[in-house]
């Protein structure tokens, strides 16, 4: 038996067989047996290519979704010996796993919390302990940028290679993870009152399987699909899609390091189409995006370079100070009247120094409070690239007293919260 079994193939084919027997609803404690005590070498990538196989063979894949946990947790034993990927920081798969050991962190808070209710008797009110889920469960539901990486750009990839059903199949086990976190939010903020007892039962019929479901995607990630793809992934492709990820973003976590896979050559690499986005460090934006928000932002924003020319400013309807385009290239100095030129030349000789990064100024114009401020804006290596003026209407500001905790709305200005 043991050469049977040493046979990837006819092992791959004897997990089958029990699959089926799953599928066709033998009893799963006969069948884990089965496998426990044939399966010894089974590895993750049998479970891969078993799965392939049995979509290829016609077994549906939502099939296969709702064996998925079953057959998982059979080999759970010869799974549990697979290593997590081992990879450099930076590293798509490696920041896929610290993503999900932030997100396991957060899960066993969970569960401890759960656990807390025990020492609350079955009629007290508990209303206020179990509103700490709330922000938890905002945090587990980041896991959509995690899952939206994993299947908008590491799938196609398994894809282009043939391999189509696993993936599909796991996207499912997303969306029921999202499903699950996104009904556990709604119930939760729906609720008004709540004793301990009832506060046990929410836990676990709504709380723990959306907890348990994110775990055990977890498990199938590191044991399974990661090692997978880094046996079918070459470096050129784990690039593309590290220059991609940072415009879905991150989940919890955010890689520190940059990386630079040793051996590939900028003419191997596809050249990133931008699609008219404007790329930045710390996301993107269309040119009319950028362009709109600048009007939105609630303070107007003037831009002077190293030089002392005047190169940008924001166009909002309320600008406090008026701007036009002839300032454009204009000397700052020539923008003020002669009797405040001396104070400008000062701050930006202070800036250019190092001496001074801000000057405040608070003045009284036209029945409003008007704040202005002039930073020194620095490079990465600290050396003086320009000032940044920025100036705002404090009276409304100014006036504010105690909370606003509701939506409300002003006819003249729209949404104020």
């Amino acid at each position: 038996m043991s050469k049977l079994i040493n046979n990837r193939q006819q092992r791959i084919e004897i997990m089958k067989t029990l699959v089926r027997q799953l599928h066709e609803g033998d009893a799963p404690e006969k069948v884990k047996h089965q496998l426990e005590t044939m399966l010894d070498e089974a590895d993750y990538s049998d479970v891969f290519t078993m799965e392939i196989q049995l979509i290829d063979e016609g077994i549906p894949q939502e099939s296969i979704q709702e064996l998925c946990d079953t057959h998982t947790q059979v080999l759970k034993k010869h799974l549990d010996l697979q290593e997590t990927p081992d990879t450099v920081p930076g590293h798509p798969v490696h920041t896929f796993i610290q993503e999900n050991k932030a997100l396991t962190k957060v899960a066993s808070l969970v569960r401890l919390q759960i656990k807390d209710l025990e020492k609350y008797k079955d009629d007290e009110d508990v209303l206020e302990p179990v509103r700490k889920f709330q922000s938890q469960l905002n945090l587990l539901m980041d896991v959509e940028k995690h899952y939206s990486r994993k299947e908008n750009l590491l799938f196609p990839y398994f894809e282009k290679k043939g391999v189509t059903g696993p993936p599909t199949v796991m996207w499912g086990k997303d969306d029921e993870v999202r499903t699950l976190l996104k009904e556990s939010l709604s119930v939760l903020q729906q609720i008004d009152a709540l004793t301990a007892g009832e506060a046990k039962l929410f836990s676990e019929v709504v709380i723990l399987p959306a907890v348990t479901a994110l775990e055990d995607m977890i498990y199938k990630e590191e044991k399974i699909l990661f090692p997978t793809a880094l046996d079918l992934l070459t470096d050129i492709e784990w690039i593309e899609i590290y220059r991609e990820s940072e415009e879905i973003g991150y989940c919890i976590y955010v890689p520190e390091f940059e990386w630079k896979p040793e051996g590939i050559k900028a003419g191997q690499l596809t050249k990133k189409q931008t699609d008219g986005k404007v790329h930045l460090p710390t996301g993107t934006f269309t040119l009319d995006e950028m362009i709109a928000m600048f009007r939105t932002l609630p303070f107007d924003m003037t831009f002077v370079d190293k030089d002392d020319n005047v190169r940008f400013f924001s166009d909002s309807p309320e600008r406090i100070f008026d701007r036009t385009r002839a300032i454009l290239g204009r000397k700052v100095q020539y923008c003020h009247p002669p009797s405040s030129v001396n104070i400008v030349n000062q701050i930006i000789e202070d800036f250019k120094s190092g001496k001074q990064n801000q000057a405040r100024f608070w003045i009284n114009l036209r029945d409003k409070l008007i704040y202005i401020v002039y930073y020194a804006v620095k490079g990465e290596n600290g050396e003086y690239m320009g000032t940044l003026e920025v100036t705002q209407d404090l009276t409304e500001i100014k006036n504010i007293e105690g909370e606003r905790r509701i939506l409300t709305y002003d006819n003249n200005k729209g949404r104020k919260d």
